[in-house]
């Protein structure tokens, strides 16, 4: 093992390879009567190592001995010790915008991202044409990965980078009966004729029981670990909840809605096995939760179902999230919020006040107007779960 020293009584280092660590170790001293000290080189070649050992040892002298820790390295051990344990959405999410830093910006140590470097790859990021909320996205991803270095005592504090103002654009809106209806009818072109039948019905139980898409993929039958009918045909059925398939991270019972139940018992007890909704592709077997999501939004451009605008203005058709958006809107003047905010499992009843009780005008107008004595004939009900199936509309269309 070479030894190389910086100067004739100075600073001396020499390369190392660990079995515990990815990249060549740096083994080093600030003169022959001090203790030695290790860092990574942040390279996995002893060559590219040697032509960086210099400049690393030299700042982590001047970091009084301290290893400053090279982002690759923490960026390994945030993944593995952080983020292995919790939710593999939030890991890809940290993955995306920490791959976007590597690309748009020169980040070689975690002490790199300061107020000035989070400044510069928000300018980078809008120069791409990214929204400021997928900005601000990826900034609160890299910030809560600096929160746990600041956990582990590897960072003193985390910086304060300046604030993304996010102009937000419409949430979108409830769906009428006849909306959902439309959207529908253009699944034999999106997921197949042969398909389409057993999407329409799954269309259906999304519109009576305000499912999230990825939720669909894990509701059975029978009692199961995932989420699951329980007593379907007792007085007040439930859906049993599992934590590790739910946004919310709980277990929890939630009581069925009277039209999801009536939903579910008219389905043949023969066939209530396995899977309730099942995805089926057009070439046999089921389709990925992503395949679904892009089909029924293909179904809401085709159908012409239009439910807001983003910042650029530009049309947002109706996607998959808003059947459970719908949902909420129609259960919003008929429950009290916090029974609300129950039935659409949300974290916080400030969500629920937010996104389906304080943005629902044209209900509380219609409440008004009705109250004050006027026709019931002005107050549109097309949004209300009426009798009948998507399926049984689809089955009128033309062979």
């Amino acid at each position: 093992m070479r030894r190389h020293r910086m100067r004739a009584t100075g600073p001396e280092w020499m390369l190392v390879r660990r079995s515990d660590r990815r990249n060549i170790v740096i083994k080093y001293r600030a003169d022959a009567r001090s203790p030695w000290h290790f860092g990574s080189s942040g390279v996995r070649t002893k060559r590219e190592a040697a032509k960086l050992a210099a400049g690393l040892v030299t700042r982590w002298l001047a970091d009084n001995g301290r290893e400053c820790d090279l982002w690759s390295d923490f960026r390994d051990r945030y993944e593995d010790e952080h983020l292995d344990s919790g939710k593999p959405k939030t890991a890809e999410a940290f993955r995306t915008a920490a791959n976007r830093l590597e690309s748009l910006c020169n980040v070689r140590f975690i002490q790199d991202l300061d107020e000035a470097k989070f400044s510069q790859f928000a300018a980078k990021l809008r120069k791409e044409g990214k929204s400021p909320a997928t900005v601000r996205a990826y900034q609160d991803h890299l910030m809560s990965a600096l929160k746990w270095a600041v956990q582990i005592r590897i960072l003193a504090e985390r910086p304060t980078p300046p604030p993304i103002k996010v102009v937000e654009s419409s949430h979108g809106r409830a769906l009428t009966r006849e909306e959902a209806e439309r959207i529908a009818m253009q699944l034999p072109k999106v997921a197949g004729k042969e398909c389409a039948t057993r999407w329409a019905w799954n269309l259906e139980a999304l519109w009576r029981s305000g499912f999230r898409s990825g939720e669909t993929f894990a509701f059975t039958w029978e009692p199961s670990r995932f989420h699951h009918v329980e007593d379907l045909d007792g007085d007040r059925p439930m859906i049993a909840i599992s934590a590790e398939h739910e946004k919310g991270g709980r277990h929890r019972k939630v009581p069925m809605t009277p039209d999801f139940a009536h939903l579910l018992r008219a389905v043949d007890p023969a066939d209530r096995r396995g899977q309730v909704f099942k995805w089926t592709g057009m070439r046999g077997g089921f389709v990925t939760k992503r395949t679904v999501e892009k089909r029924i939004a293909q179904a809401g451009r085709k159908a012409g179902v239009i439910v807001g605008h983003n910042t650029a203005g530009e049309d947002r058709f109706a996607t998959i999230h808003d059947f459970r958006r719908s949902f909420g809107a129609r259960w919003s003047t008929k429950v009290m919020p916090p029974v609300l905010q129950a039935m659409m499992r949300h974290k916080s009843i400030e969500t629920t006040l937010k996104f389906y009780v304080g943005e629902n005008a044209k209900r509380n107008a219609d409440a008004i107007w009705l109250a004050a004595g006027h026709s019931e004939s002005a107050v549109g009900d097309a949004a209300e779960c009426t009798p009948g199936e998507f399926c049984t509309a689809l089955m009128q269309l033309p062979g």
